[in-house]
């Protein structure tokens, strides 16, 4: 922030000299036009020059370029997110008044604790619709144990010659009939239990129903898994049923995920099983170690980046869902000695990345150079092109010797006519 203050105030004193130079130019010159003054070519200007005392008020440091350990990590932005694989949306199937919360908002549940308790007519109603049907039941299976008994006579009677073939064909129909009756009660039976296990009763508690013909309509709603209650939607006497996606959210938060955006155009150097390292404030220049778990097959259209999963321990760690993080990925051959200056040496110059180097023999002269850099990395930048090792390099305070450049570049232009 200090640089750039600095740098709107150059950028002042050079408009105001640029008035004073059109000023200067406009009037009447007592030796013909002024001599033109190029600023377009690095080696044909006339260079820059600071005094001692102008460079130690300004912090203008130089250094020989030399080649310096690059750390060769690729950062990319992610984000931390719940193990969907380890989460569960419970909800209500039957529609009920919550009577009882047992569960809070970061409460930790074992699978199988119940989380609430709800009141439910409609469950009381499936309940003694199940009943009804396992009396059904216990009266067909009744009648068929009488008509299969005559039947049975009958079949007796008629070896004998006591009975018509006709009555004996009566009886014994009625037996298949009886027979027929029994499967379907059965079948209906059959029906009602399984609306019950839907609707979330244990095998032993429909088992208990139909010993002791007791009708209970509470309805308690149990942990599907292991975890802690991240999101919790139902309050004490509140309506509650089917139409509600989940009262509760829960989440196993011993692994979290982190979804790294990698661009699409980078996305092969990645490989399931990768390490990384994740940094974020919340960790206090701290690093979470991760491990690269799934490469999407897909782009996101949207940002033309690839999400890629990592699994990271999340028990006992300050990550937070939610969290914006950075991801590290070190590739093979760890890091690399490169040409290389500090990133506050290079300045845009007629729209070209520059360095300012400080001429041989000529203490506090300058001239631009134009560079080829690569990408920055740890507070550095590695140059391709156009800088060799020894040449000297304002490495501080690079932007004062541009602003003095652009101004010298203003007068120029301003009085020849450029």
């Amino acid at each position: 922030m200090i640089r750039d203050t600095l740098f709107r105030f150059f950028l002042l004193l050079l408009t105001a000299a640029a008035g004073l130079a059109a000023a200067g130019c406009g009037g009447t010159s007592p030796a013909g036009p002024p001599a033109e003054t190029h600023h377009d070519h690095e080696g044909e200007d006339e260079p820059l020059h600071l005094t001692p005392e102008a460079m130690r008020a300004n912090g203008v440091r130089v250094e020989a370029a030399r080649p310096q350990d690059l750390d060769s990590a690729v950062a990319y932005p992610g984000r931390v997110t719940f193990d969907t694989e380890r989460m569960a949306h419970v909800s209500v199937p039957v529609s009920g008044r919550v009577a009882e919360v047992r569960a809070r908002l970061g409460d930790s549940v074992a699978r199988g604790d119940v989380l609430l308790v709800v009141d439910s007519v409609a469950l009381g109603q499936a309940q003694s619709e199940y009943l009804q049907r396992r009396t059904q039941v216990q009266s067909a299976r009744t009648a068929l144990e009488v008509s299969r008994t005559a039947a049975e006579r009958a079949e007796r009677l008629l070896a004998e010659k006591g009975i018509s073939v006709g009555e004996y064909q009566r009886r014994d129909g009625d037996r298949r009939k009886a027979e027929a009756d029994l499967q379907a009660a059965e079948a209906v039976e059959r029906a009602a239990a399984d609306q019950l296990r839907l609707w979330g009763m244990a095998p032993t508690d429909i088992e208990r129903l139909a010993r002791t013909a007791r009708i209970e309509p509470a309805y308690a709603v149990r942990a599907p898994i292991a975890g802690q209650v991240v999101e919790r939607h139902a309050t004490l006497g509140e309506v509650v049923g089917p139409e509600r996606e989940a009262v509760f959210l829960l989440a196993d938060i011993r692994t979290l995920w982190v979804l790294a955006d990698v661009p699409e155009s980078e996305i092969q150097h990645f490989r399931t099983g990768q390490a990384a390292t994740i940094t974020a404030p919340a960790l206090g220049g701290a690093t979470v170690d991760g491990t690269v778990t799934f490469i999407p097959p897909a782009v996101d259209p949207a940002t033309r980046t690839v999400p890629v999963r990592l699994e990271v321990g999340g028990g006992g760690l300050p990550l937070k869902a939610g969290m914006f993080v950075e991801v590290r990925f070190t590739p093979a051959g760890g890091s690399a000695s490169r040409l290389a200056v500090p990133a506050d040496a290079v300045q845009s110059v007629d729209n070209q990345p520059a360095v300012f180097l400080e001429l041989a023999g000529e203490p506090g002269a300058f001239r631009p150079r134009f560079i080829q850099p690569g990408p920055a990395t740890g507070g550095l930048v590695p140059i391709a092109a156009g800088l060799q090792t020894g040449d000297r390099v304002v490495v501080a305070g690079a932007f004062v010797l541009k602003a003095q450049y652009e101004k010298a570049l203003m007068e120029g232009k301003t009085c020849s006519g450029h």
